[in-house]
């Protein structure tokens, strides 16, 4: 009988490099990290901050994401269509310090003076611009693969009764991907709360006011108060969790109804 090597080579590597390291993280919170970390108001700002700027980023997004969708559908053989989809694809590949850069002086105060001293940069709206480069493409590819898989005969039908390319993506393609559009919003709000290197060079680490939860645990740690970075961690972990959860449950039901 011949042995199943996938199977006994990937499971020692899911214990070693992912569990292990979230393993170590969970048994070294302590009663005393979690004691200061619920009386630290700089930790419910970032909480504050990271909730409020990932949902407006996110919403955000999944509107340019049906802006894809729509290109996707009726224009996918179109020069513009391939251009914009070589686009899409910058923010994953492009390093996130080189992007945080890119954001600095697109929208600093070298090319926005005239609204402040920074520009858009080191504020609340540089937090939401941020978010929404770096989580637009996961919004837009989950969006694109849900709207691949509509019967295209319900689209030929629709367009041979006389609806436009905008109405049939407004009556009939939008209202098939529903779901689809909260599993999107997740999984670009996930994006948004796990990012640090753009946040942290075009929002800066500013407590209270542009501090979220990465960049407040990159704070703790150089201030040496490992324990409330490893609380923080460890909430932030919770929350990604919780977030997986409920982008599982609605997957699911989704293909009980397909």
């Amino acid at each position: 009988m011949k042995k199943d090597y996938i199977k006994i080579f990937f499971i020692p590597f899911m214990l070693f490099f992912i569990l292990f390291p979230i393993f170590m993280l969970i048994i070294n919170i302590d009663m005393n990290g979690i004691s200061k970390i619920l009386k630290d108001q700089y930790f419910l700002y970032s909480i504050t901050n990271t909730l409020i700027a990932g949902m407006v980023a996110s919403t955000i997004s999944i509107i340019f994401a049906l802006g894809f969708g729509y290109y996707h559908l009726f224009f996918k053989d179109t020069f513009y269509y391939k251009l914009i989809n070589v686009i899409n694809e910058l923010p994953v590949v492009l390093p996130h310090t080189v992007a945080g850069l890119a954001l600095l002086l697109a929208f600093g105060r070298n090319t926005m003076g005239f609204i402040s001293n920074t520009g858009l940069a080191f504020s609340f709206g540089a937090l939401v611009i941020g978010m929404v480069f770096v989580s637009y493409p996961f919004a837009a590819r989950a969006l694109s693969s849900s709207i691949g898989l509509i019967d295209e005969n319900i689209i030929n039908v629709a367009r041979t009764l006389g609806d436009s390319p905008q109405e049939v993506y407004f009556k009939i393609v939008i209202p098939h991907i529903k779901k689809s559009l909260i599993s999107a919003f997740l999984l670009s709000f996930s994006r948004t709360i796990s990012e640090f290197a753009v946040l942290m060079i075009f929002a800066g680490n500013i407590p209270r006011k542009t501090q979220v939860i990465s960049s407040y645990v990159f704070t703790k740690i150089e201030e040496g108060e490992i324990e409330l970075a490893i609380t923080a961690s460890v909430f932030s972990l919770i929350f990604s969790l919780i977030l997986i959860c409920l982008m599982n449950v609605i997957e699911g039901r989704s293909k009980k109804n397909a």
